[in-house]
């Protein structure tokens, strides 16, 4: 379980030896918190402003991979929320059942994933980070898996296109990772809009929320975020991508598609199972719907 806000607010102040202000949450698992001693540099828009992010014990090792590509990936030039280190140097520290880091704050609004300006700042930002992290290794970072879902899983049951669409997109991407020669490295693994922040002050783009960092063709991140723009009217972000990024514009006009559904199929597959589990949102049935006309 995640710690309460004043354990957060114990925690930094014990481990990072700093005297923080109030822990305003961000949700279940962050908390944006001033620190305005100076013992910590800054960017000069959000002096003192950082975020508390918490991760549970079973995530430790996955967590601080993502941190540790933040570091690399802010230290090349792209805001990413880069860690601020402990007073014993370690990237995180124990709080409640899980660990605890600071990051520190990335200026800006998020990107909105329907605005074909912003799809432009998106792709180029996810291109460059791509490009950052070319020579990054961690060995804690998640591997690819073309198939995440077990086909035999109850809730592929729920449409009747849906464990087709699993097994056989799964099938598709395993086929052109034998035959083609893909680009892999870093990915970000959840380069939705929001995860973008852009400074209208300074034009600068930063990508934040590495958790979920892993290693794998860099075209899946892509496909995520391709998904997340609606799955199609989205060649501005493409384009935006190839333009900053590694991967060549053949491969991506050759492989983004498969890509792409596969990772239709699995966030359907994700979908499906909270509606098995607990009859979902509405806003969930709605989804389903909007992935099933990508995939059928």
């Amino acid at each position: 379980m995640a710690p309460e806000s004043a354990q957060v607010h114990t925690t930094l102040r014990r481990s990072w030896q700093c005297s923080p202000g109030p822990c305003i949450p961000l949700g279940a698992t962050a908390w944006q918190v001033q620190i305005d001693d100076g013992q910590f540099d800054t960017s000069p828009g959000d002096p003192g402003r950082f975020v508390a992010k918490w991760a549970p014990a079973t995530a430790r090792r996955g967590f601080e991979a993502g941190l540790c590509a933040a570091e690399h990936v802010e230290a090349s030039g792209l805001c990413a929320g880069r860690p601020v280190r402990a007073a014993d140097g370690a990237l995180t520290t124990q709080a409640g059942d899980g660990v605890l880091a600071l990051l520190r704050l990335v200026p800006g609004r998020p990107l909105h994933a329907d605005d074909p300006l912003d799809q432009h700042w998106w792709g180029g930002a996810l291109g460059a980070a791509h490009r950052c992290l070319r020579r990054f290794v961690h060995p804690d970072l998640a591997k690819f898996q073309a198939a995440p879902v077990p086909v035999a899983a109850p809730h592929l049951a729920m449409e009747p296109w849906l464990g087709p669409a699993v097994s056989e997109t799964a099938a598709a991407v395993r086929r052109i990772m034998v035959t083609d020669q893909l680009t892999y490295g870093v990915r970000h693994g959840a380069p939705a809009a929001g995860r973008f922040r852009l400074d209208t002050g300074t034009g600068r783009v930063g990508l934040i929320g590495w958790s979920a960092a892993g290693t794998g063709p860099l075209l899946y991140d892509l496909a995520h975020a391709v998904l997340c723009a609606g799955g199609t009217g989205t060649d501005t972000l493409v384009e935006a991508y190839v333009r900053a990024g590694p991967v060549p514009a053949d491969e991506c006009r050759a492989v983004l598609p498969a890509m792409l559904a596969l990772c239709a199929a699995a966030r359907a597959a994700a979908v499906a199972a909270r509606i098995h589990a607990g009859g979902g949102t509405p806003r969930d049935h709605a989804e389903l719907t909007r992935l099933a006309t990508l995939l059928v």
